[in-house]
């Protein structure tokens, strides 16, 4: 199953995420967050839902969650 790391540049509202695949393939997706709400828009959610499955997604989006919360101080 593929595994990812998520980075959180908090001084530019901008989250990273790197996707690495079984093959060892790499993928990178950046977007921005809201340094108010903490609210931000993943687009590519669907395309890694197909490749790697909505619970994949799920706990990936969780743990970006949780780094923006820590940025905008929500605990």
């Amino acid at each position: 199953m593929a595994s990812f790391r998520a980075e959180l540049d908090a001084a530019n509202n901008i989250v990273l995420v790197m996707v690495t695949e079984d093959d060892g393939s790499e993928h990178d997706y950046q977007f921005d967050f809201d340094p108010r709400s903490g609210r931000y828009e993943f687009s590519e959610r669907d395309l890694l839902e197909r490749d790697f499955g909505a619970e994949w997604v799920d706990g990936m989006e969780q743990a970006v969650q949780a780094l923006i919360n820590k940025a905008v101080g929500k605990a």
